[in-house]
């Protein structure tokens, strides 16, 4: 008697349509989880000071911004220094040169005092 119930109640399992539910279970799912979510972030930012990290982040994009701007300062420094030491060899280049002229010109005048004597 047994086996027939059992024999009967497998049959109805194969024979019978799959109960399935179609409807908007899984949109429910979905705005509960958005809501935990939310609820997560929330008491995140409360529990661990979230403000305190956010201003943080706020300093730390500050910083970069001011460090780009120092570089971009440097490397203009860097150029006008350039400038300035190829200005100053040029200057000592020009230097020698006046020197060599001058002490060629010093070298005629001694040549010419000893020919013609000196002028008081």
């Amino acid at each position: 008697m047994l086996s027939k119930i059992q024999r009967k109640r497998r049959i109805k399992l194969v024979q019978g349509k799959p109960n399935v539910k179609v409807g908007s279970v899984w949109l429910k799912t979905l705005m509960f989880a958005i809501f935990i979510f939310l609820i997560t972030v929330f008491f995140s930012y409360k529990v661990f000071d979230g403000s305190n990290s956010f201003n943080y982040l706020l300093t730390i994009n500050e910083q970069d911004d001011e460090i780009s701007t120092l570089k971009d300062k440097i490397q203009k420094l860097n150029l006008d220094l350039q400038l300035i030491e190829v200005a100053m060899s040029k200057k000592d280049d020009e230097l020698k040169k006046l020197k060599e002229e001058n002490n060629d010109l010093q070298e005629e005048i001694l040549f010419y005092e000893k020919i013609v004597g000196k002028r008081r």
